[in-house]
């Protein structure tokens, strides 16, 4: 996938329920995320090294 901004991933992603291939596409832009255990659905996106 081409890389996206962080700000277009999490545009993109968060609130959509996690998958393999969610995860994947995430993965694949250079992102982490994290994912809600009670609703499953993807709750942030993050620059793996880069700390707020």
């Amino acid at each position: 996938m081409k890389k996206m901004s962080l700000e277009m991933v999490k545009k993109s992603f968060i609130g959509m329920p996690y998958s393999l291939k969610v995860a994947h596409q995430i993965e694949s832009c250079g992102y982490g995320f994290i994912v809600s255990c009670e609703k499953g659905v993807i709750l942030d996106v993050f620059e793996p090294g880069v700390e707020d």
